[in-house]
């Protein structure tokens, strides 16, 4: 499972996609950050919906994550 959380890298802050595991232990992070994108004006306002939702889940800090 995956999910678009901010990410706080030395205070500058991007969104990733973050993998999970069974037990929602992170398992792996995207590299470089993720942008919204869409092939119509609806898929690019769907995406940005998820990159919402991820505004509201507490930011991860990157050196504290282990995986």
């Amino acid at each position: 499972m995956s999910q678009g959380r901010v990410i706080d890298d030395q205070g500058i802050f991007h969104i990733h996609e973050v993998y999970y595991n069974e037990v929602g232990e992170i398992t792996a992070i995207s590299e470089n950050p993720i942008a919204p994108a869409g092939e119509s004006l609806e898929e690019l306002a769907k995406d940005l919906e998820h990159y919402a939702e991820a505004m509201k889940k507490p930011v991860l800090r990157l050196a504290e994550i282990v995986w």
